[in-house]
Formats: C-alpha cells, structure tokens, sequence
C-alpha cells in the first residue's frame, strides 16, 4: 500500500513539473514558495503536543583548536543543539560540533544552547578558543590551504568515471581539501605522487579528515607499487586501514594485513576532524586515532618503498563529501618527481585520433586496472598509440582471477608522450577497465593547478520526518497488521547526522489526503530534531487501508520540504 501511495504522488509531481517548466514564457502562475512559518492546527479528535518546560543548558563543554578550526563536544540529552560564534550560528543534532574556516590567532567567543522539539532554547554554556596554525615537523606535509588545491604536482585523483572531484572547499571549508563523491561504494581515491619510503626505526602516514561521514568509509592505503585505485582484493604486503561509519554513527576499523582492533572506536561527530595514522615500526603496524592505537598487526613489510592513497566510499550509493586538513608522512626523505602535462586516455578509442607531441617528457607510465570475466591467462601487452608494450602486475604476486581488480603497469613508448594516449588491450578475452592514468614525468615541472568547487555542497537539509502508527498504549503495530477501529497514536521522529542541518519550522499531517493537524516548532527559533506522537480517532473510518502523509517545512525558504508516508489497515 505505501508503494501505491509513493508512486501516485510521484506521478502527480512529474506531471506537475511538466506543465510548469511548458510556458515558453506564458502566464500560468508558478508554485508558492513553501511556508516557513506555520500556525498550530488540530481536526476534530485530534490531539497535538505542545511545548513543555525548557531543556537543560549543555555542560562539560571542551574545546579543542586546530589550525583555522575549534572542534567542539559536550554533554546533553536534547534532540538538538544550537551554537553561536560572532554572527554566525548552526544546528547539529549530536553533542558536538566543528567551526571551520576561522582566522588562525583569533580568539572565539563561543555559545550553545540546547533546543527541544519545539524550538524551545535553554540558556547558553560558554566557551573560548583561539585556533592555532599547525606548525609540527613533517618529511613531507600538505596543508590545502591554497585556493586551487590540490597540487596535480603532488596528488593525483583515481576515479572510475566522471563522478568525483578534488577541489578546495567552498564557505568554511575554503582552506581545506574537499573531496566530493557520487560514485557510490567505489572508492575515490587521492594519490600521492611522492614516494613513502619508510625509515630505519618508526614511520607514519598521518591524515586529518572529517572523513568517513555516517554512511561512509575512509581508506588508508600503502602499496608497494605504482598503484592508483583502492579495489578488491587487497594487493600483496600492502597495509590497509578501512573506517566504516553507518547511519547511526557507529564506526570499526580493520586492518590488513592479519590486524586485531584492540579499543572501540568513540561515535563519529559528523564534520569533526580526526586524526588518523599508520604507523609503522619493526614490530609491526598499528592504526591510531587522535593518538589512541585502535588497531595492531604484527605484519613488518619487507619493502622499502610504497604509494600512499588516501580514498572515501559510501556504504549503500549516497554521495559522500570530505574535508581533508592534511595529509603528511614522517619518514625518510624522498622526493617529488616532476610532472609532466596530463594526457587524455581513451580505451579502444577511434584509430587515427590526433595526437600532438608533448615537449620535456622524460618518460610516461600507464596505470590501469583490470577485472577478468572469465578464468584466463593474465594480459601482458597493451597496444599504446599503436606501439605494443608490456603489461605487468603493479604488485607482484596479484592475482588474475575472475570478479577481482588487477592493477597493472606498463611503461610508455616515445609515441606516448602526446596529448591524446589511446590504449587496447592484447587478448581476445573480454576484460573489463575500470581505471586508467597516465603518468607523465617531465625535465621541467608544469605548473597544475586549477580551481574548482565541490560536486556535493554543504548547505544544510532538512532531515526526513519518519511516521509511525502505533497502538492506543503507544506500542508499535506490526508492518501490514490490521487492527481494530478506535484511537491509535501516530508518531513523528526528524532527526539526522550531518554538520548542520537546517531550521524545522514544523509539519502537516494529512490523513488520506485531508489536512487534520499542523504542529509548529519555532517556540524561541527553528526546532532541528524531535520526537512527536499525536492521537488520532479512527473509529468512524471505513475498514481498509489507509495512508497518513507528514510534511515538514523549513524556516529557509530555500530548503525544499520533505514529506513520509505510513499506511496502516482498519478491521471491519
């Protein structure tokens, strides 16, 4: 029944769209803006919340200064919280919170102050910080403070198609690295381009990222190899540490190879900063986080040598975007080698593509990826502007099975070193890629940088309400159950995990289609999260089913409402 219901207001939508974007200039009228303001209301019998006495004021505030950012946590039970700094304010619905893009020796004047369902403010906590710049010793260290990160010189961005960016950030986030994603569960992935050549005694790869958001995972790679995407299986002696966030915020770590997680990992505060390292020693590997060892492997590598790939995913197709504040190793010296201009690839493009000489190329390598469909003997060439070359694994011993990634390596011929490169495989098997760069090394360095802004913003949304009909004793109803004509209790939960989320002005409740109560929630400001039950009186209502539809507006005119459905069955 929910589905019927879902899918004749979807096509009442679409028609809706079709008919407003068919003026060619006309006079029809256009849609109101939604309402940001809303009256209280309740139908006959229907009985509504209302606001009770106010939330407790948040204690135990900690803040904690980073450079041009403070992160924030405290204590308190609200569905929400507000939190002011200078002239600035958002909504968070965890006990915790980041501000970033502040000015570095400037001191913050802080307030937050619990809110209820219904919008209600708690007198503030106060705190104070003064974000500091990052001034520790690194072999190597990025910041991406610049305007148009990253450095093409220094990171290269793997992706499967064109469905992810590297860009600096954009608001707050304007002196950070943003990756955004809407590729899904495949990762995407950053590459360093300088090697991480490890030290006699201690070395770490060390990442401050917001990432993994709920829903979400953060992979941290070292390969020994010229390797660009993070895939399945893992490739041999490689160390890999994932970090899974759900939708509820919880988080695990693993760690490859033969790694045991030795501390639980705190829930994920959404925006927050964490500091994240691998490091290795010649007792093993281990993974921290804001210093505490999450994870061991007794694991020693025998290479000397690795890449370093930093990459974020989704746990189930939802777009992710992450904030990198630094990426830096600790280790032996080495140095970055100089970039070429990058080509465009093409896989089995059209013969007789034009393709220019590059000038100051040195030398080229070709990284691709490869997924066998069948059992086969592995590729070893690859045709490359016509010039047959070998095709090796990027890591020794990978294997070449059916449904598992295959990086592979081949070094360029002279004709290579054009702008257009365009690769066919050698075999007669059908071969899937799903990944290819070129890597072109130059005499002189070429400057790369470009500007951009991220494929997914961060303009706070409003949280779907989510209804459900319960009992008359306020006790869920099984799915599909019918039940018996008389008082039912119908309740309404908004709450999301984001940085920020945007102001609930409140929601209408629509039983088969006619409006029955409206419950506003902007008692001292916008509510942003809640929990609400409302009495409903079906005993006149025929037997069958029947469908309740919640609406919820925003106090941003700019924020599109979001509406949930519940259908629920009478007995006769």
């Amino acid at each position: 029944m929910k589905r019927v219901v879902l899918v004749v207001a979807g096509l009442a939508l679409v028609a809706g769209v079709i008919v407003l974007r068919d003026t060619g200039g006309s006079d029809l009228p256009t849609a109101p803006p939604p309402p940001t303001k809303l009256k209280a209301y309740s139908g006959e019998q229907v009985l509504v919340p209302g606001p009770q006495g106010r939330p407790a004021t948040p204690s135990k505030v900690v803040a904690s200064p980073g450079s041009h950012r403070i992160g924030l946590s405290w204590t308190g039970d609200a569905p929400a919280f507000e939190v002011r700094w200078g002239n600035r304010s958002k909504l968070v619905t965890r006990p915790g919170t980041q501000l970033n893009g502040l000015e570095n020796d400037r001191e913050q004047q802080i307030e937050i102050r619990a809110v209820d369902a219904f919008g209600q403010r708690s007198q503030p906590a106060l705190a104070k910080a003064t974000p500091r710049a990052d001034n520790a010793s690194y072999t190597y260290v990025d910041r991406f403070d610049s305007a148009d990160e990253p450095d093409l010189q220094r990171w290269r961005l793997s992706k499967r198609t064109d469905c992810a960016r590297a860009t600096s950030g954009d608001g707050d986030d304007h002196d950070r690295l943003v990756i955004s994603s809407s590729c899904g569960t495949r990762a995407v992935t950053l590459r360093s381009r300088t090697p991480f050549v490890r030290g006699d005694d201690e070395s770490r790869l060390v990442v401050e990222t917001d990432a993994p958001g709920t829903g979400g995972k953060l992979l941290l790679d070292l390969v020994p190899g010229p390797v660009s995407v993070q895939g399945e299986p893992v490739p041999p002696n490689t160390v890999r540490a994932t970090v899974s966030t759900d939708n509820s915020g919880n988080s695990i770590v693993e760690l490859v190879p033969d790694g045991t997680a030795v501390k639980p990992i705190p829930a994920a505060v959404p925006g927050m900063t964490v500091r994240w390292e691998i490091v290795l020693t010649p007792q093993g590997v281990r993974v921290e986080r804001n210093g505490d060892v999450v994870a061991t492997s007794p694991f020693v590598p025998a290479w000397r040598e690795a890449t370093a790939l930093v990459g974020v995913a989704a746990l189930a197709g939802d777009r992710i975007r992450a904030g990198v504040d630094l990426i830096g190793f600790r280790t032996a010296k080495a140095d970055t080698p100089a970039a070429g201009p990058t080509p465009q690839v093409r896989v089995d493009g059209p013969a007789g593509t034009d393709a220019r000489p590059l000038a100051d190329v040195t030398a080229g390598q070709l990284r691709i990826a490869l997924i066998p469909s069948r059992e086969s003997p592995p590729v070893t060439a690859v045709e490359v502007n016509g010039v047959e070359v070998p095709l090796r694994p990027a890591v020794e011993g990978t294997p070449w099975k059916p449904g598992a990634e295959y990086p592979a390596v081949a070094d360029l011929p002279k004709e290579a070193f054009a702008d257009n490169v365009n690769v066919q495989l050698v075999t007669q098997e059908r071969i899937q890629v799903t990944h290819t760069d070129v890597e072109l090394v130059g005499s002189k360095p070429v400057a790369q940088r470009q500007a951009g802004t991220p494929l997914v913003d961060a303009l706070p949304t409003l949280a779907d309400p989510v209804p459900e009909v319960l009992d008359a004793s306020g006790q869920p109803i099984e799915n599909g159950a019918a039940f018996n004509r008389g008082r039912v209790v119908l309740e309404v939960r908004v709450n999301a995990l984001d940085a920020a989320v945007a102001g609930l002005a409140g929601f209408e409740i629509r039983l088969d289609g006619n409006h029955v109560a409206t419950v506003p929630t902007t008692a001292d400001g916008p509510a942003a999260a809640g929990r609400w039950r409302i009495s409903l009186n079906t005993g006149a209502m025929r037997a069958g089913a029947h469908a309740i539809e919640v609406k919820a507006f925003s106090t941003d005119s700019d924020v599109h409402p979001e509406t949930g459905y519940v259908p629920f069955l009478l007995k006769p």
